[in-house]
């Protein structure tokens, strides 16, 4: 069982990670708005791929977020620094919701946008990490259901998103959005994310906290590349699978549906609210089992089922839409299997010293990559095949990849150990 003073460290831990990525993924789940707002272009298309371009740039800024947090989670504790990075994000989403468009400042405005986006990337390349590093250290016999709990948490927060965005489309008309509505999301997206920096300050640090000592490596970071490599490596693509599954099936699904499908969102929006929730309570049920067998054999699990359902869900979503609940259910289980999981694995391919920085710094490059560029390259793929099942080639060579990964690593553990 887990006693009530790690739950209470797990509620606030998870709580403020719920807001932040709620903070980060609003952009998302706003972007039809954003690319009219912003990126004005000569077709929906052109506009949208500027949008997700500056949205790609919030995950590039991910891995400094990474490196900068890891260092100093590091050498001087885990509480402090993933706290500061709940109000950066907090600051950056408020001022976006105050933004001035682009039919008023011109060109400034997409420059502002982007400069914001880069501080929420950073912001949540040290707060994901630090949440996964802090909770699985408060109780490590227990880490797959714990950090399955984060990702809960964090995975609400997408629900959170979209339930604000129905709510918005309920109450308020296409023009309404556009003209200041957009902005109601951010605002109150930046309002919770102090409220979750003040709660965050309750936190205690680590008791057995053993800090990176400088010695024959001046900086964690050195140390980690120098003795960790090939699990930097192996982690970093692990986490652009479970980036890649999570964005290809939830996060870009409002874009797609109204952009490329030219259905009607709002008619969608809800069932994408309890799909994510689904989803979010799955990650627990996932990383108990976790606890309770082969973290490696679930991973394995997870790549088939992607690859061979990817194709399920998203002929549901093209040719029958009246099941689109069905597509919505299956993708929950698909992405469970893999943020159940992977935070677990990710906990134990380094050690305590170096630990912040591996997590922060594998976490953040796989989202960089395939958490920025995915709805980029699905959407250029769709425009260049004009294909509509682009989504579940990419996601199913993804699993592909994922599992001649997991093959290799596999290999060198048992050549390691011989």
């Amino acid at each position: 069982m887990i006693q009530q003073s790690t739950k209470k460290t797990l509620m606030l831990s998870s709580a403020g990670g719920l807001l932040e990525f709620y903070d980060f993924i609003i952009y998302a789940l706003l972007a039809t708005y954003l690319s009219h707002l912003f990126f004005p272009a000569t077709s929906a298309i052109n506009s949208l791929l500027a949008t997700f371009g500056a949205y790609a740039v919030g995950y590039f800024a991910r891995p400094f977020g990474g490196i900068i947090f890891g260092h100093f989670g590091d050498k001087y504790g885990r509480k402090k620094t993933f706290t500061m990075s709940i109000f950066i994000m907090a600051l950056s989403t408020f001022i976006i919701g105050l933004l001035p468009t682009h039919s008023s400042v011109g060109s400034l405005a997409p420059v502002l946008l982007i400069l914001c986006r880069i501080g929420q990337g950073i912001s949540v390349g040290g707060e994901i990490p630090g949440a996964i590093t802090y909770i699985s250290e408060i109780a490590p016999d227990k880490k797959g259901v714990m950090t399955g709990t984060i990702f809960c948490f964090l995975i609400s927060g997408v629900a959170l998103g979209f339930i604000i965005e129905a709510l918005l489309l309920l109450v308020f008309s296409h023009q309404q959005m556009l003209t200041w509505g957009w902005r109601v999301p951010f605002l109150l997206g930046g309002i919770f994310g102090f409220i979750a920096y003040y709660l965050r300050r309750q936190l205690a640090d680590i008791k057995n906290f053993q800090p990176f000592i400088e010695g024959a490596f001046s900086l964690p970071l050195t140390r980690l590349l120098r003795t960790q490599l090939w699990p930097v490596i192996y982690t970093s693509v692990l986490v652009s699978f479970g980036a890649l599954a999570f964005v290809t099936t939830f996060l870009l699904l409002p874009a797609y549906l109204t952009n490329i499908l030219k259905l009607k969102f709002s008619y969608f929006a809800w069932m994408n609210s309890l799909g994510v929730l689904i989803l979010s309570v799955l990650c627990i049920v996932i990383g108990k089992l976790s606890d309770m067998t082969n973290r490696t054999f679930i991973l394995v699990l997870n790549c088939v089922l992607a690859g061979l359902l990817s194709f399920v869900i998203y002929i549901i979503y093209i040719n029958y839409p009246q099941l689109y609940f069905l597509g919505v259910l299956i993708s929950a289980v698909v992405v469970a299997f893999s943020w159940g999981n992977i935070p677990a694995i990710l906990t134990e391919s380094f050690e305590q010293q170096t630990r912040y920085s591996g997590i922060g710094l594998a976490y953040n490059i796989g989202f960089a990559v395939f958490g920025g560029l995915t709805p980029v390259i699905v959407l250029t793929t769709i425009k260049l095949s004009d294909d509509f099942l682009a989504p579940a080639y990419v996601l199913s060579i993804a699993s592909t990849i994922m599992l001649i990964f997991i093959i290799i690593n596999q290999f060198i553990k048992h050549t390691t150990i011989e």
